[in-house]
């Protein structure tokens, strides 16, 4: 894995873009009835789930072109598996959650999740996202941050659309995955 300084600012232009491509065509291919559900209904405390893509996709910076000083970008296949357990409801009608264990699988290599919480708003939204801690298949410590959008489908399985970031920081240098996963509970 290649480590290259890049700047903030870039890293989340390019993290809103996948994010925009990535969950426009689902809110677009919702039902009038799509997403509307009760979250506290759907999910009590205590209530065990796990968030699995069915598709997924990491960019990451690998570079910069020397003639015109533009990202080189590269593409892997990526995956995500993230156990949940409710542990409160919110006074937004929403539900807030503990990440149990989960792993990300970002082109062969797995990032084990070690931590974190999340929450889901009444509208939809996993909304301040989710967000937690990982460590990267040589052992060094990662951060992750997910967010997106939620609907039901057929009545029972809630799909989501997440995107965010797996990154690191060693030596001054960031090493960071834009991620974008479709998920079901």
């Amino acid at each position: 894995m290649q480590k290259t300084k890049v700047s903030l600012a870039l890293i989340a232009a390019i993290t809103a873009t996948i994010a925009i491509a990535i969950s426009a065509p689902m809110i677009l291919a919702q039902t009038p009835n799509a997403g509307q559900y009760n979250p506290q209904t759907k999910f009590p405390v205590g209530t065990q789930f796990t968030f699995t893509s069915f598709n997924g996709v990491a960019g990451q910076i690998v570079g910069f072109n020397n003639t015109t000083e533009k990202p080189v970008l590269s593409g892997y296949d990526a995956s995500a598996v993230i156990a949940v357990q409710v542990d409160k409801l919110t006074r937004d009608g929403g539900i807030h959650w503990k990440v149990l264990d989960g792993s990300f699988v970002i082109n062969g290599e797995t990032y084990t999740i070690t931590g974190g919480g999340g929450h889901m708003g009444p509208f939809d939204r996993v909304a301040s996202g989710m967000d937690g801690t990982a460590t990267g298949p040589n052992g060094t410590g990662y951060h992750w941050h997910l967010a997106g959008l939620s609907g039901i489908y057929n009545g029972g399985t809630v799909i989501v659309s997440l995107s965010g970031r797996l990154s690191t920081v060693q030596n001054g240098a960031i090493t960071a995955y834009d991620l974008n996963f479709l998920c079901s509970t």
